[in-house]
């Protein structure tokens, strides 16, 4: 039986964690549709969490899953964004997401933090497909040449 620490901290045995390795292992790559014991589908947000939090229990790697507060720190809002701070702070100085005062210190709404990365991804998507597309423009004229 698992231990309970606090009531939001869990500890599991050995044989729940072998347990759960063998549910996730049975499952395999089907993983998209987990079902509550009356049937109902899981919303995959939720499902998405419980199959990331299955396989680090079967890897015996320590996880903690919490939400997000409505605010993080510059720090926290560069960490979620996979982008120095510094180079967080040069958005916000040039508008590209915002940021508010709590006395001296910035703080940016986890939501807009959650838009401007996605934002990001597709930066990055559209410098991959233009990279892509120089490539094979090199390519034919050099085939032409």
């Amino acid at each position: 039986m698992s231990i309970t620490v606090n009531k939001h901290t869990v500890l599991l045995t050995p044989e729940e964690q072998r347990s759960a390795a063998q549910y996730i292992t049975a499952l395999g790559k089907d993983t998209s549709d987990l079902r509550t014991p009356e049937g109902k589908s899981l919303p995959s947000e939720v499902n998405h969490v419980i199959v990331r939090a299955l396989h680090a229990i079967k890897e015996s790697a320590p996880i903690s899953i919490s939400t997000l507060p409505e605010e993080v720190t510059t720090t926290t809002a560069a960490a979620m964004l996979g982008i120095t701070r510094p180079t967080l702070m040069k958005h916000v100085r040039n508008g590209r997401i915002s940021a508010h005062m709590v006395g001296s210190h910035h703080r940016l709404f986890s939501s807009d933090v959650l838009v401007f990365r996605e934002e990001l991804k597709k930066e990055k998507r559209r410098a991959v497909f233009a990279l892509m597309d120089l490539e094979n423009e090199l390519a034919e004229q050099k085939q032409q040449g």
